[in-house]
């Protein structure tokens, strides 16, 4: 069996140079050769994740830092057993 190190062709897919060598032996021993492109899926979900991973990291130390807020509990404005005046309306100091 031919193991093709190097081919060359031209425009119309004729042989100019190919450089290859004779091998008997199994299949799974003489190895395969991954491309850019057969890995560029895998490699940008590696990136993807990694790029997540550090901001969760970043965000983290950012809450690390700031404290733990204190969640407010606000009171209603408007208390639906109570009639709404003209005072309530106009007064800038609602309480």
């Amino acid at each position: 069996m031919k193991i093709y190190t190097k081919i060359i062709l031209d425009k119309n897919y004729n042989i100019l140079e190919e450089r290859y060598f004779e091998y008997n032996g199994p299949l799974s021993n003489c190895g395969i050769h991954y491309d850019f492109k057969s890995t560029r899926s895998a490699k940008l979900m590696e990136k993807q994740a990694k790029r997540e991973k550090k901001l969760a990291e970043r965000k983290a130390k950012r809450l690390a830092k700031e404290g733990v807020k204190k969640s407010e509990n606000k009171k209603p404005e408007l208390d639906p057993n109570k009639p709404i005046s003209l005072d309530f309306l106009t007064n800038p100091n609602k309480e």
